[in-house]
């Protein structure tokens, strides 16, 4: 079974290797210009969806931004629950930070996988 497999895998490959492809040909001036107003009025369509999407993708990306900077708060909350424990709330502070700072790369991993999904307003508040 696996060698049929591997014949038809490298047979697909040689196939499409092989296979013709289409040329790109450059447009004669008439068709462009009977072409060019039917594409202003697809810009006008489209450009309130387009703004919105642009809009999502940068709310995503001030969320990545504060947990990329929320890592920061790893080696302040090391510090704080280390050095600082005798002056008061800095250790209970310190372990909070240091908390925020352990999960911030899972979260910001996870809002750069959720970026291109974003611009149809998923995951954004």
């Amino acid at each position: 079974m696996r060698k049929y497999a591997l014949v038809f895998t490298i047979g697909l490959m040689l196939f499409a290797f092989f296979c013709p492809r289409y040329e790109a040909r450059a447009m004669d001036p008439a068709t462009i210009a009977i072409l060019t107003p039917i594409a202003i009025q697809a810009a006008k369509i489209l450009l309130p969806h387009v703004v919105r999407g642009l809009i999502n993708v940068s709310k995503m990306g001030f969320k990545i931004g504060k947990e990329s900077l929320n890592i920061l708060r790893l080696p302040l909350g090391l510090i704080q629950s280390l050095f600082l424990f005798p002056f008061g709330k800095c250790f209970t502070n310190g372990l909070k930070n240091m908390g925020l700072g352990l999960l911030a790369p899972f979260k910001m991993a996870f809002y750069c996988l959720l970026l291109p999904v974003s611009i149809f307003g998923v995951g954004v508040q």
